[in-house]
């Protein structure tokens, strides 16, 4: 009984082992560090208006580009920029998981690429994202003008209901009350519309014409 006990034991140890080593392998592979790499100037700046608008970190957006190798070796595989644009680049320091660092080099040592060539290839995933995101910078840009029309006409309308009744009416208090809500709301997204207008400005022309 002992022995079957002792050998219970032991496969739980050996089951439990390598589980302890995956979950540790894993939280490594989390880990941020920091790498640098040339990139064009309209490629930086797509990173960090897509970050901003998403509402994450540049470090999610290089997480999400650069684990999928099979895109990766996809981007490895098409040509290059041409030499003479290469030379417009930039250096650029971002903040990237080990996982994420680790699958760029693999990949680009296999291909024999360079790294910023594939991520430069890569960002192209971000693109339909990006235009989803204009679409929808668009639309609300149509909606605030639309609030704040309505915002103002009911400004105007509590200006009447003052004249009528008095200021200290308890109507014209209480929609006075709605009104200053209906203001703060206004400017929480005013607030989100100018966060946008960065997708806007944006010109694609500038990151395309790098692309062959």
């Amino acid at each position: 009984m002992n022995d079957s006990i002792k050998n219970d034991s032991v496969k739980e140890s050996e089951t439990d082992t390598p589980l302890q080593f995956t979950g540790i392998a894993d939280l490594l592979g989390k880990k941020s560090v920091r790498a640098t790499f040339r990139l064009y100037p309209a490629t930086v700046e797509l990173i960090s208006i897509l970050a901003a608008q998403l509402g994450i970190k540049q470090k999610s957006l290089f997480d999400y580009l650069m684990e999928d190798e099979a895109a990766l070796h996809a981007a490895a595989e098409s040509r290059p920029p041409e030499p003479a644009t290469k030379e417009q680049r930039i250096q650029k320091t971002f903040v990237v998981s080990q996982r994420s660092l680790a699958a760029l080099d693999t990949v680009a040592k296999h291909a024999a690429a360079s790294r910023n060539d594939l991520i430069e290839k890569s960002i192209q995933r971000l693109l339909p994202v990006f235009e989803k995101e204009r679409i929808r910078q668009q639309q609300r840009t149509k909606a605030l003008s639309r609030i704040a029309v309505h915002f103002n006409q009911g400004k105007a309308l509590m200006d009447d209901v003052k004249a009528m009744v008095g200021e200290d009416d308890t109507l014209y208090q209480s929609l006075a009350r709605v009104m200053d809500a209906y203001g703060k709301a206004v400017a929480d997204i005013r607030k989100q519309v100018d966060k946008g207008k960065r997708l806007s400005e944006f010109s694609l022309d500038d990151l395309e014409r790098y692309q062959p």
